[in-house]
C-alpha cells in the first residue's frame, strides 16, 4: 500500500538514499542502522605547555548541547546524517537532528550537575558552537582542550580532527588547515561511560562527571614554535637545567632562557630532533611553603616566545626522611577531591581551587593530596602561589585490567600528559601512579612501566602509589592483638571474651600478651619501586566492621577496643624509605553528635587515636587524612545519611566544619607538626 502512494521521483530519491546508506555500510562492514565508527587521529603526544602566555581565543562560555545515548548525531548516521545547526527551510524538510533549538550549557563544567535529569547519566553527549577567526595572521592554530571525560571526538567544519581516550588531561590539535574565516562549526562528542578496560574503570568512589570539564581555547603560534619546556633546579641548589621542545625549527637554531628579575640568561641550540637542552648557574631563593617565591621565566627563539612564573626547589628522600631544598620536612597534609565548596560538580576555575585550597590551609597544612585523578591546571598554579606542596595522581584505581594493552596505552598517555603539563610547578613534589590496587604479577609489570615513564619524563620529583598492603594478613595480625587486649578490658561481654580466648588459643605460640603493642609492617613489593611508601589504612572505620563480621563480636565492642588499641600500634614498611599515610578517616554527618558511628564525636575520636598511632611511628613522615570535604559518590546511597555522598569530609559540601577539623588543626600546630 505504501509503495502505491509514492510518486516515481520520490521513490527514486528514497531508493537512492537507502542504497547510499547500504553501500556506505558495506564499505565500513556495518549495517546501515548501526552506529557508524569514525576514524580520527590521536592528538600529539607532546603536550602544548605555557598556554597562558600564548595568544588565545577562549572558547569557554555558552555552547549548544544534546543528549544522545543512541549516537544519532554521528556523521553519516542514517537518522542524523550530520548533526546540523540548520532550521527547516520549510514545513516539508525532514530533520531528525539539529542544534538550532538545543539546550545551552556552560563550558567548562560537567553536564551532570548543570541538568538535574542528567545527574546519573553516563553516555554520549554532543557540544556545538560557532566561532570566527582572523586568518590574515600567519602561523598555526591549535584547538586546546584542558580535559574532557572520558572519550572525546572533535569535529571541525565537518571533519573529524581528533579522538582522545582518557579524561582529565590536556590535548591539542593543529587545525590550521580546517579553519574558515567566518562561522567555524565546532562539534565535540563526549562519552563519560566507563567499563572494565577504561582508566578508571566503571566503579569509582567519586562521581564520574562528564563533558568538557576544563577550558577550551584556540591557541595561535608562529609556523615554527616552542611546544613546551621543562625548567628545574638541580640538587646543588645553584644550577638550573632542562630542555625546550620545538616544532618546525631547524637544527642549530638559538633558544634563549631568561630570568629578568636576577638578570640571568643562557643561550642554547636545537638538535636534530628540535630539542634544545640547557644548564646554567643562578642564585635563586628556593620555593617552599614558608617562602613561595616565583620568578618570571622567559623562553624565546627568533620566531616565538613563551613565559610563566615558576618556583625553584628540590625534593629528595634519603633513608626514611624527606628533604625539601636539602632540609628535612614532614608532609602535614589533607586529601581532596576536585569539587568546589558550596556547589555540586567539578571544580573548574581558579576561584574554585583558591577556595578549596584556602580552606585546606586553615588546617595548618603544607601538603595536599589531589586524589584520584589530574585536576585542572589551575590547581597546581594556585598551590604554587599559596605555598602548598602537591601530590598529583592518575586514576589507576581499584580493578584495572592489567593485561589489556589498550588500558596500558591510555594509562601511559594520562601519565605523560599530566607530567608534561605540570613539570614546572614547584608545588608538585609527588607523582602517584595508582591508588588501592591489589598485588599480582601483571599489576607489578603495568605499574613498573608507568613508574619508568614518569622517571624518564621527570626525575626531579618523588614517585609513589597509595598502597592497600596485604589486608588479609594485616587484619589477621590486628585480630590477635585486639583479642589479647580485649581479654584485659571491661568492654567485651563474657561471650565475646570466650571468642577472644579462642582466637588466642588458635594463635598458639604466636599469641601476644595482654595489653601488648605491636608493629604493623607493610610489605607490598611495589614499595621497592617507589620513592615514598604510601599506605591507605582505616583503623577505627572499615577494619572494625571487617573484624566484627569475621569474629562474631559486636561491632560496638570492636570499635571501642580498636580506639584503645590504636595508640599501641606502630606503622612501618619493609623498605628503608619514608612512609606516608595517604588515607585514614571516618564518616560523619555534619551536626550529628553523640554516641555511635557517623557522628562528629566518633570521627573526632578516630582522628585522636590515629594521631597517637602515627606519633609512635618514626618511619611515617607525612599524612593526608581522608578527606577535606564531603563529596559526591554513587557508591554511597544510604538515605538520610550519605545520600550519594562520601561523608568522611572534615567539612560538609557547603563548608560547615566538623569537630575533627579542629582536632586535626590542633595536631598540626603541636610537636609532630612543627618537626
Amino acid at each position: 500500500m505504501f509503495l502505491r502512494r509514492v510518486t516515481p521521483s520520490v521513490f527514486l530519491i528514497l531508493i537512492t538514499f537507502l542504497c547510499s546508506a547500504v553501500l556506505a555500510a558495506e564499505d565500513s562492514d556495518q549495517s546501515p542502522f548501526a552506529v557508524l565508527s569514525v576514524d580520527a587521529p590521536r592528538p600529539s603526544q607532546h603536550v602544548m605547555g605555557w598556554v597562558d602566555s600564548r595568544e588565545v581565543l577562549s572558547l569557554n562560555g555558552s555552547w549548544k548541547f544534546l543528549v544522545d545515548p543512541m549516537q544519532v548525531g554521528t556523521p553519516g548516521s542514517l537518522f542524523g546524517g550530520w548533526a546540523t545547526t540548520r532550521v527547516p527551510e520549510d514545513e516539508y524538510q525532514l530533520l531528525e537532528y539539529s542544534y538550532a533549538n538545543a539546550a545551552d550549557i556552560r563550558v567548562p563544567g560537567d553536564f551532570n550537575t548543570q541538568f538535574d535529569e542528567l545527574l546519573y547519566y553516563r553516555d554520549t553527549v554532543w557540544y556545538q558552537r560557532h566561532f570566527d577567526i582572523d586568518l590574515s595572521k600567519q602561523g598555526r592554530y591549535h584547538l586546546w582542550f584542558g580535559g574532557a571525560n572520558y572519550k572525546t571526538t572533535v569535529y571541525l567544519n565537518g571533519q573529524a580532527v581528533a579522538h582522545q581516550s582518557g579524561g582529565y588531561v590536556p590535548f591539542s590539535i593543529d587545525v590550521t588547515d580546517y579553519l574558515l574565516l567566518k562561522d567555524n562549526d565546532l562539534i565535540v562528542q563526549v562519552n563519560n561511560r566507563l567499563d572494565a578496560d577504561t582508566v578508571p574503570t566503571e566503579r569509582t568512589d567519586w562521581w564520574p562527571y562528564g563533558g568538557l570539564t576544563r577550558d577550551v581555547m584556540l591557541v595561535h603560534t608562529p609556523e615554527a614554535y616552542i611546544v613546551n619546556a621543562s625548567v628545574q633546579l638541580d640538587d646543588d641548589l645553584s644550577t638550573v637545567a632542562g630542555h625546550v621542545q620545538t616544532y618546525g625549527m631547524s637544527a642549530g637554531e638559538e633558544v634563549v632562557i631568561s630570568l629578568p628579575e636576577i638578570d640571568v640568561s643562557a643561550i642554547t641550540q636545537t638538535d636534530d630532533s628540535g630539542v634544545a637542552r640547557f644548564k646554567f648557574e643562578a642564585s635563586l631563593d628556593q620555593w617552599s611553603p614558608s617562602n613561595p617565591k616565583l620568578y618570571e621565566v622567559q623562553i624565546a627563539s627568533d620566531s616565538d616566545q613563551i613565559s610563566d612564573r615558576l618556583g625553584f626547589r628540590t625534593i629528595a628522600v634519603e633513608g626514611t626522611q624527606i628533604f625539601l631544598n636539602g632540609e628535612p620536612i614532614r608532609f602535614r597534609g589533607i586529601s581532596t577531591h576536585e569539587e568546589p565548596i558550596g556547589r555540586d560538580g567539578v571544580a573548574y576555575s581558579r576561584a574554585d581551587m583558591d577556595a578549596l585550597f584556602g580552606e585546606a590551609k586553615q588546617l595548618g597544612v603544607n601538603f595536599v593530596r589531589a586524589a584520584h585523578y589530574p585536576y585542572s591546571r589551575h590547581a597546581a598554579k594556585a598551590a604554587d602561589e599559596m605555598g602548598l606542596l602537591l601530590w598529583e595522581e592518575v586514576p589507576i584505581y581499584w580493578n584495572i585490567n592489567w593485561e589489556n594493552p589498550e588500558t596500558l596505552r591510555i594509562a601511559r598517555d594520562q601519565v605523560a600528559r599530566l607530567v608534561q603539563r605540570d613539570w614546572n610547578r614547584a608545588s608538585v613534589v609527588v607523582w602517584s601512579v595508582a591508588n588501592e590496587t591489589t598485588y599480582s604479577e601483571p599489576r607489578m609489570a603495568f605499574l613498573n612501566r608507568l613508574i619508568q615513564d614518569v622517571r624518564e619524563l621527570d626525575d626531579t620529583r618523588l614517585v609513589s602509589a597509595a598502597l592497600l598492603g596485604d589486608t588479609r594478613r594485616e587484619l589477621q595480625h590486628v585480630v590477635t592483638y585486639l583479642a589479647a587486649n580485649g581479654l584485659a578490658s571491661d568492654i567485651p561481654s563474657d561471650r565475646e571474651k570466650r571468642i577472644f580466648q579462642q582466637v588466642i588459643n588458635a594463635a598458639g605460640d604466636n599469641a601476644p600478651r595482654r595489653n601488648s603493642s605491636f608493629n604493623l609492617l607493610i610489605t607490598d613489593p611495589l614499595g621497592e619501586l617507589v620513592d615514598l611508601v604510601s599506605y591507605n589504612e582505616y583503623f577505627g572505620w572499615y577494619y572494625s566492621r571487617f573484624i566484627a563480621d569475621q569474629t562474631g563480636v559486636s561491632e560496638r565492642t570492636i570499635r571501642l577496643l580498636m580506639l584503645e588499641l590504636m595508640p599501641k600500634v606502630t606503622l612501618a614498611s619493609a623498605f628503608d624509605k619514608p612512609m606516608f599515610i595517604s588515607e585514614f578517616g571516618a564518616g560523619a554527618k555534619a551536626g550529628k553528635r553523640g554516641e555511635g558511628v557517623r557522628t562528629e564525636d566518633y570521627q573526632a575520636n578516630v582522628y585522636r587515636a590515629q594521631f597517637e598511632m602515627i606519633a609512635n611511628s618514626p618511619q611515617v613522615q607525612g599524612m593526608t587524612p581522608w578527606i577535606l570535604k564531603d563529596f559526591r559518590a554513587m557508591l554511597r546511597s544510604l538515605g538520610g545519611v550519605q545520600d550519594f555522598r562520601n561523608r568522611k569530609g572534615l567539612i560538609d559540601e557547603n563548608g560547615r566544619r566538623k569537630q575533627a577539623f579542629y582536632v586535626l588543626r590542633d595536631f598540626y600546630a603541636g610537636d609532630w607538626g612543627r618537626q
